[in-house]
């Protein structure tokens, strides 16, 4: 029996319609997701500052982080 038979025989047995459903809409986004992503190299790049910044524990809490974003957006709308 191949895998997709497997799947199909399992997915029978399954008489719950919200579970069908949560297994349906999985199924949706993830064939509508097979197109492949690409970024910008500033992107990239702006990744992977962050991804240093966390490494070497450069990072704020939420709410240092949401203090200084609204004295930024405060600045910025004067």
């Amino acid at each position: 029996m191949s895998l997709k038979s497997k799947i199909i025989s399992r997915l029978d047995t399954i008489q719950d319609q919200e579970t069908l459903k949560e297994i349906h809409d999985w199924l949706d986004a993830f064939l509508e997701a097979d197109t492949k992503e690409t970024f910008e190299s500033g992107e990239i790049k702006a990744v992977q500052e962050g991804y240093e910044q966390y490494l070497s524990g450069s990072t704020v809490s939420q709410k240092e982080a949401s203090k200084v974003f609204e004295e930024w957006l405060s600045r910025k709308e004067r």
